[in-house]
């Protein structure tokens, strides 16, 4: 997936927040390799065309896109049944990128808030159409601890739905826990935090790596499974672990009998997890 920026907006950005014209790219374009996974993305394109990056891709990354499509599916899923439950509560997208997961998940009471870094925030700023009051932006580092507190998180009392994809892979290990101790010691009870994680054998590559002289981050943390993002905080966790191989039906099921015994899970998975003071 090659990304060639004609905006200067963009080409200031640093390799990792470049990474995220990927996802972006995927949920824009990637319903032309996997129609069945089109995620219904009413703003992608508009915000891929508007930012000046131009994406070339081609079918080396075919398994990324699927990546991004399967995961955007599952937050769906899972976001639409905690609000089907929560229907006043808070939404938070942790490092959202250029993800707009709120186009899905508004139903009218709720609250949204998508955090990133501030240059990221600048760029959603403007390329997004104008957000409904519930819906906000917050630019913030969330590898310094106190985040929630800044965030105002620390007033509410009912539970909030997390979501963190394509982020904790790019950070230490030590920011990981971190930050997964920082949800399990201020979040309500019967929060639910949705987050990516990759396979440890992963660590050192990047969703790139086979574009030759393509500038990217490389993954610095990986997960052998959901139980280990869980063990982070006595009061999280594991309600399900799903691998993104489920896209690729029996197929991806023979792919984890196979890889799992060796790298103890999946090599790419999504862990839904609950905080519980049980």
């Amino acid at each position: 997936m090659q990304l060639l920026t004609h905006s200067a907006a963009t080409r200031r950005m640093s390799a990792l927040p470049r990474t995220l014209f990927v996802a972006l790219a995927a949920r824009a374009q990637g319903a032309k390799a996997f129609p069945s996974m089109d995620p219904q993305d009413r703003h992608a394109a508009t915000m891929l065309q508007a930012s000046g990056a131009e994406v070339q891709t081609s079918a080396a990354d075919h398994p990324t896109v699927m990546n991004v499509l399967w995961r955007t599916r599952l937050i769906k899923q899972m976001g639409e049944a905690f609000f089907e439950h929560r229907p006043r509560s808070t939404g938070v997208n942790l490092g959202a990128g250029l993800a707009h997961y709120f186009q899905w998940l508004d139903n009218g009471s709720n609250h949204w808030i998508d955090v990133d870094l501030p240059e990221v925030i600048t760029l959603r700023d403007t390329l997004l159409p104008k957000l409904p009051a519930r819906c906000q932006h917050k630019a913030l580092d969330l590898t310094q601890p106190g985040w929630w507190k800044r965030l105002g998180l620390q007033h509410h009392r009912e539970p909030v739905l997390l979501v963190c994809e394509g982020v904790l892979m790019y950070l230490q290990p030590a920011q990981v826990r971190t930050f997964l101790r920082e949800i399990g010691e201020h979040a309500p009870e019967g929060s639910e935090l949705l987050c990516d994680f990759m396979s440890p054998v992963g660590v050192g590559h990047s969703a790139l790596d086979h574009v030759p002289g393509h500038e990217t981050a490389a993954f610095t943390w990986g997960a052998h499974n959901g139980m280990e993002l869980a063990s982070a905080h006595p009061r999280l966790e594991l309600l399900s672990q799903h691998s993104a191989s489920e896209a690729l039906g029996w197929a991806g099921a023979l792919n984890d009998m196979l890889w799992t015994p060796w790298v103890g899970g999946p090599l790419y998975g999504l862990a839904q997890l609950r905080v519980s003071d049980d």
